[in-house]
């Protein structure tokens, strides 16, 4: 019971809707004398409370034979309170990606190489965020075939995918190898406009690098579990020469 209790207090529930909702599975209707009797809470304490579990969908008011009473609803409707969070959440993180440009402008002018390090697959996802919310909306990506992404679970890839279709990023990819022929449908062709790198290459590294904005994201494999992000406009101006000769000198994939 007190597992019960402490999940339902992360789910936003106070203490004593929490035992007027669990007094309140237990019978079909009651009445608040009933709720009175059950809890040993006040009459006045259980009135609110009821019309806060009515407003979170756990509880229903009926009348029967003239008298008010109150059931619980199924304990199915308390995933809603968790789908609300979470639209909240999203709601807070679009907001913050709002201001976040405006937050960077005010950092010190005289701020020229910041390089952040990450470390663990939590650290990892954190730092894939930044990524995905780029001012810039394009990456240009170099990544061996077995990758972090490609390593790592599939909640996480389809998480990865859907995100990045969402903010419509376009890409320059340069690729070991293509992809199986089923994958490479014409929308992931425009998504990602992939290139096959000079046969000299495959097989010679295991990071991704990421270039974005004024910054440069380094991703290590799934065994070593680290990724850098340097932000600075003057090594991103230079890594992107270097990724532009690379571009020049792969082949297109058809």
């Amino acid at each position: 019971m007190a597992q019960t209790i402490t999940i339902l207090k992360q789910f936003g529930l106070t203490e004593t809707e929490i035992k007027i909702y669990l007094a309140g599975l237990k019978y079909t209707a009651l009445s608040v004398s009933d709720l009175v009797k059950q809890t040993g809470i006040k009459r006045t304490t259980i009135y609110h409370a009821l019309e806060t579990l009515i407003q979170k969908g756990l509880c229903s008011k009926k009348q029967i034979i003239g008298k008010q009473a109150f059931n619980m609803t199924a304990p199915k409707n308390i995933e809603n309170l968790l789908t609300e969070k979470i639209d909240e959440l999203n709601k807070q993180k679009t907001a913050l990606h709002e201001i976040i440009p405006l937050l960077e402008a005010s950092q010190t002018a005289g701020t020229k190489m910041v390089v952040s390090h990450y470390e663990g697959i939590e650290g990892i996802k954190l730092v894939v965020e930044d990524a995905l919310y780029c001012k810039s909306r394009h990456w240009d990506i170099l990544a061996p075939v077995k990758n972090f992404f490609s390593e790592f679970d599939k909640s996480y890839a389809d998480y990865f995918v859907t995100t990045r279709q969402q903010r419509s990023l376009t890409a320059r990819s340069l690729w070991e190898v293509a992809v199986s022929p089923q994958n490479l449908t014409p929308a992931v062709l425009k998504e990602r406009n992939p290139r096959i790198l000079p046969k000299v290459m495959h097989g010679k590294f295991k990071s991704v690098i990421c270039l974005y904005d004024d910054k440069v994201l380094v991703i290590s494999s799934l065994k070593e579990l680290y990724a850098v992000l340097i932000q600075s406009q003057e090594f991103h101006e230079t890594m992107s020469s270097i990724y532009e000769g690379l571009w020049q000198s792969s082949r297109p994939v058809k």
